[in-house]
C-alpha cells in the first residue's frame, strides 16, 4: 500500500473541485461513480441528462474548467456520463443548472433557444446549450461549418437540427462573448483553482486506497511501482464505456490527467514528441499546421466532448485493432516511450501491439509519449482513411493510413498501415513492396487482392463481413494511388512539405 510519506499526493478518499459557484469536496467511497449520477443523484441537478451512458449522444454535456500554462482557465465540453468523480479534481464544472437562476434570467444562449424554437421534449437541450457555450468560448464568431462540428456529439430525436443551427448562428453574429461571465471572471477562478491545488489531504495509516490521483510523474512511478494490477484512466472515453456497459470492476484506478508534463507537444527541428495526455482537440490544432489532410479524419473521432478528453496515449495503450489513432502513428515511423520507476524504452509503435488483448507493456508501466519526424523537413506523400457505419460520430469499420517518400539516390519509403484488418493495427508490408516495385502505379486488380490477402485474414463480425472489409482495404490503397498521382493534390503536398 502507497504510505503518505510520498507528499503531495492526494490518497485520502475525497477530490475538491468547484460546481458552478460552490466548492466541493467529496469524499469518494466509489471511484467508479460517474460525475453524471453525482449530480443527478447527490446534487439534485436534474438539467444534465442520461441518455446513451456511453458518450454518444451529448444529452449529460457539461463544462469542465481547468487551468493551462498560462495560468487561464479553459473551459471545454465533456461528457459527464463517462467521467468518473476523482477525475474531475481541481477543476471548474459548469452545468446546465448554473447558467440561470429563473425563467425569467435565462442565459443568452437559452433564451436565443427560445427565440428560434430549439426545443420540443427538451430532454437533448440542455447538452446543445452546453456545446454551443464550450464553442462560443472557444471560437468567438464561429461559422456554420464550426457549428456543425460542435454540435456533432450531440443527437436530437424531436426538434430538427435546423432551429439550433439558426440559434447559435444567431448567437455567433449578436453575442459579445467577452461579456460572458466565465470570461469576465476569468482570473477569479484561476486564483481559485490555484488554491485547490495547494490544498493538500494527508491518508490515514493503514487505510485501504482503491484509486490514487497523482499529480507528478514521480508519483504516478511510485504509485505503479507498488501496485502493479492497477487501471489508468486518462480521458475515460473507453474504459467509462467498460463500467456503464460491461460493467467492470476497474479498481484500483489510477487518474492521471492531473499530469500537465504529458499533455505537451513539443516541436524540433527533426522531430515531434507528443505527450500521452494529448487530446484529439490539441492534437488536431498540431495537424493544421503540419498535416492538414488529416483535419477531417481526426474530425470523425467522435464528437467534440470525446475529442476534447480523448488521448493519444490512451487510443493506443487500450490496443484496439480498430483504434483510430495507431494506423496515422504505425506509417509515420512512430515511436512510444514506455517508462517506468526503475527505466525508460523506446519502441516503435507498430512492437506494441503483440496480438489481441496483449501490448508490450507491463502493470508498472506507463505510456509517457510518442515521437515522429517532424514532416517540414520531409517531402511525402500521406493520406489516411476512416471508413465507418455513419460518417461521424461512429467506431471504424476499417481505417487505412498511406505513408510514401521517395528520394532520388535513397531506397523509397512506404509504410501502409490498416485498422480493423486483423487482431492487431497492422502493416500490409506486401502491398509496400508492391507499391515501392511499380513507381508507375499501374497495378493489376489481382496483384493488389494477393498483396492484402497475404498479411490480413479479417474477420466477419456485426460492422462488416471479412469479404466487405477485404475489398475496402483494395479500394484504399487504389485511393492513395489516385492521390499520389493527382497534380493538385501533389500541390497540396509540396505546401505541406
Amino acid at each position: 500500500m502507497l504510505r503518505s510519506n510520498i507528499t503531495n499526493i492526494q490518497t485520502k478518499n475525497m477530490v475538491k473541485f468547484y460546481l458552478n459557484n460552490n466548492l466541493i469536496k467529496k469524499s469518494i467511497n466509489d471511484p467508479q461513480e460517474t460525475l453524471l449520477d453525482f449530480l443527478r443523484i447527490n446534487q439534485n441537478l436534474k438539467g444534465t441528462k442520461e441518455g446513451c451512458a456511453e458518450g454518444d449522444c451529448g444529452a449529460c454535456t457539461i463544462l469542465i474548467g481547468k487551468l493551462d500554462k498560462d495560468n487561464k482557465v479553459i473551459y471545454k465540453t465533456a461528457n459527464s456520463c463517462i467521467l468518473f468523480l476523482p477525475s474531475i479534481d481541481n477543476s471548474h464544472l459548469i452545468t446546465i443548472d448554473g447558467l440561470s437562476n429563473s425563467l425569467e434570467n435565462l442565459h443568452p444562449i437559452q433564451e436565443a433557444f427560445v427565440k428560434f424554437s430549439g426545443a420540443q421534449c427538451g430532454f437533448c437541450t440542455p447538452g446543445f446549450v452546453m456545446s454551443i457555450y464550450g464553442l462560443l468560448l472557444k471560437t468567438k464568431k464561429p461559422n456554420k461549418s464550426e457549428i456543425l462540428n460542435a454540435i456533432q456529439g450531440n443527437l436530437c430525436r424531436c426538434t430538427g437540427y435546423g432551429p439550433i443551427i439558426s440559434a447559435a448562428e444567431e448567437l455567433s453574429e449578436k453575442y459579445f462573448i467577452s461579456n460572458d461571465v466565465l470570461v469576465k471572471n476569468n482570473k477569479y477562478w484561476a486564483q481559485k483553482l490555484n488554491e485547490l491545488k495547494s490544498y493538500n489531504i494527508q491518508e490515514k495509516e493503514n487505510s485501504k486506497l482503491d484509486y490514487f490521483i497523482p499529480k507528478n510523474l514521480t508519483q504516478l512511478k511510485e504509485i505503479l511501482h507498488r501496485n502493479e494490477n492497477t487501471t489508468i484512466v486518462a480521458g475515460s472515453t473507453d474504459v467509462g464505456l467498460w463500467v456503464n456497459k460491461q460493467f467492470k470492476n476497474i479498481r484500483p484506478v489510477v487518474f492521471i490527467n492531473q499530469i500537465n508534463a504529458l499533455k505537451s507537444i513539443k516541436i524540433t527541428k527533426y522531430k515531434v514528441s507528443i505527450g500521452s495526455l494529448v487530446t484529439y482537440s490539441d492534437f488536431q490544432d498540431f495537424i493544421i499546421s503540419y498535416f492538414p489532410n488529416l483535419i477531417e479524419y481526426i474530425n470523425r473521432i467522435g464528437g467534440d466532448q470525446i475529442r476534447n478528453m480523448g488521448t493519444i496515449g490512451g487510443n493506443i495503450a487500450n490496443g484496439s485493432p480498430i483504434g483510430d489513432i495507431a494506423p496515422l502513428l504505425i506509417s509515420l515511423g512512430g515511436k512510444m516511450q514506455i517508462s517506468s520507476k526503475e527505466k525508460s524504452k523506446k519502441i516503435y509503435v507498430e512492437d506494441f501491439f503483440i496480438e489481441y488483448g496483449h501490448q508490450a507493456i507491463s502493470g508498472n508501466e506507463y505510456i509517457h509519449g510518442f515521437e515522429i519526424s517532424n514532416p517540414k523537413n520531409k517531402k511525402f506523400e500521406f493520406k489516411a482513411y476512416k471508413v465507418s457505419k455513419r460518417r461521424y460520430e461512429d467506431i471504424s469499420t476499417i481505417t487505412g493510413a498511406f505513408y510514401y517518400e521517395n528520394i532520388l539516390n535513397k531506397k523509397p519509403v512506404a509504410r501502409f498501415a490498416f485498422g480493423g484488418m486483423a487482431g492487431i493495427p497492422k502493416r500490409s508490408k506486401s502491398l509496400e513492396n508492391l507499391f515501392k516495385e511499380n513507381p508507375e502505379n499501374n497495378f493489376d486488380e489481382n496483384n493488389i487482392e494477393t498483396a492484402i490477402k497475404s498479411d490480413f485474414q479479417p474477420l466477419t463480425d456485426c460492422r462488416a463481413t471479412s469479404q466487405y472489409r477485404q475489398r475496402v482495404a483494395e479500394n484504399l490503397f487504389k485511393k492513395f494511388t489516385y492521390f499520389v498521382n493527382n497534380e493538385f493534390d501533389r500541390e497540396e503536398i509540396s505546401r505541406v512539405s
